[in-house]
């Protein structure tokens, strides 16, 4: 999805009047990041007899980019605007079909609270597995897969449950395999 981001930003007339490459809306690269944070969108102050403190950028105020990226809009918002949208905004914010497409897969696994610049390590385990089960909805491939889940409900509401159960359903249908360790009588 961020890659589907970054190509969106760059083909604004905006990017292509300064110059801006798809490369240029990463936070990681030499244009794109906020030269005070260096794209960590926080800063740390070392305390000497506390634990350090992360205080938001002054710079890009934990949009993690710098000026002249954020200065580029799409439908009025910036790129660090739009990955702190949660996936449910996102597809109520975008018209790019083959981004809504990957969206709506997001929101089928039930994590469509989830932030799109949201940091990997701030994931629960289930989160986890859902994303990449989410990848695995879109690859496109020849031969049936094998999805191993252990206790896939944890953390999750009933209505995320049934939703979860009509994904492996759907999987199933297409001719994969769905084994799963679940103590959750709702899976049975």
């Amino acid at each position: 999805i961020l890659d589907d981001l970054k190509a969106s930003f760059a083909k604004t007339g905006q990017a292509k009047f300064a110059g801006l490459k798809k490369a240029d809306f990463s936070y990681l690269s030499k244009n794109g990041k906020c030269l005070t944070c260096a794209g960590q969108g926080k800063l740390k102050t070392s305390m000497d007899f506390m634990s350090d403190i992360w205080l938001t950028c002054d710079g890009c105020k934990g949009l993690r980019y710098s000026d002249s990226v954020l200065s580029i809009k799409l439908n009025g918002r910036s790129i660090g605007e739009v990955l702190q949208m949660t996936v449910t905004e996102a597809i109520a914010f975008f018209t790019d079909q083959p981004l809504l497409e990957k969206l709506k897969v997001l929101l089928q696994v039930g994590v469509g609270h989830l932030r799109l610049g949201q940091a990997g390590n701030t994931l629960s385990g289930g989160e986890s597995q859902r994303l990449k089960l989410a990848k695995a909805m879109l690859e496109k491939r020849k031969r049936a897969i094998l999805f191993l889940f252990d206790e896939p409900s944890t953390g999750l509401h009933n209505f995320d449950i049934l939703k979860l159960i009509k994904v492996f359903q759907s999987l199933v249908d297409r001719g994969d395999t769905v084994l799963f360790i679940e103590h959750n009588r709702t899976f049975l």
